[in-house]
């Protein structure tokens, strides 16, 4: 399977006993699958989810057999919209699991951060880019697309054969014209460089807590029942 959306974050949250831990993760859970269900337009996902106390610490993945992405891109056109598309819906549903996960286990909206990964939709527009800016040649990046996916690869004939096709379409970027000039006088009267910062008063250790649980939640398809993992880390 490939990664469609691999999103993490952090919030600061108060302590939660093991039960209410359990429960606020599930109800999660659930909202962000059908936050996905109804923005992530594929035809079928493995959804995960995992959170760790301390605060919250929580991962989340999305992740679909290539045949499933390729339906998604093609469900809406052509290829090189299909697959922003994609990539948009892909920002939504980790921007909202993020929001989710602070209402869910009662946090404020200026204590956490997120970061999405992007996944092979990323990927995929990022190797666009780089046969339209001229770094790779189209044969290039379908030997580094096999090479990365492997079995994925070998396995989807068509949707790497429109891949091809695509890449050897794409508009290349014009070169950009060079703001070297020889001419140009060095620059000799340098200013005094700022005093280096002093550091930074190292931050106070948050406070134990009574218990730190971990859990794990997927769901292998949109068919399959949910699985849940919920063990003690300390």
């Amino acid at each position: 399977m490939l990664d469609v959306v691999a999103t993490s974050f952090y919030i600061k949250a108060p302590a939660f006993d093991k039960a209410a831990f359990e429960h606020h993760s599930s109800e999660l859970f659930d909202e962000w699958e059908a936050q996905v269900e109804a923005h992530l337009l594929l035809p079928d996902y493995a959804l995960a989810l995992v959170l760790e106390e301390g605060s919250i610490k929580g991962r989340g993945k999305v992740a679909a057999y290539a045949a499933a992405v390729y339906f998604g891109i093609g469900a809406y056109g052509d290829f090189m919209s299909g697959l922003g598309t994609i990539r948009d819906q892909a920002a939504y549903v980790s921007n909202v699991l993020f929001e989710q996960a602070k209402n869910e286990f009662s946090c404020s909206s200026e204590r956490g951060n997120t970061k999405r990964t992007g996944g092979e939709i990323i990927y995929l527009q990022r190797l666009f880019e780089r046969v339209q800016q001229g770094v790779l040649t189209p044969d290039q990046a379908i030997r580094e697309v096999e090479g990365r996916w492997g079995k994925e690869a070998a396995s989807s004939p068509l949707f790497m054969r429109k891949l091809a096709e695509n890449l050897e379409v794409a508009p290349r970027f014009p070169e950009q014209l060079s703001l070297s000039d020889e001419s140009w006088p060095d620059c000799l009267d340098a200013g005094p460089l700022d005093k280096e910062p002093k550091p930074r008063s190292p931050r106070p250790p948050d406070p134990p807590i009574p218990q730190h649980y971990r859990i794990e939640i997927w769901r292998p398809s949109r068919g399959q029942k949910k699985k849940v993992k919920l063990t003690r880390v300390r």
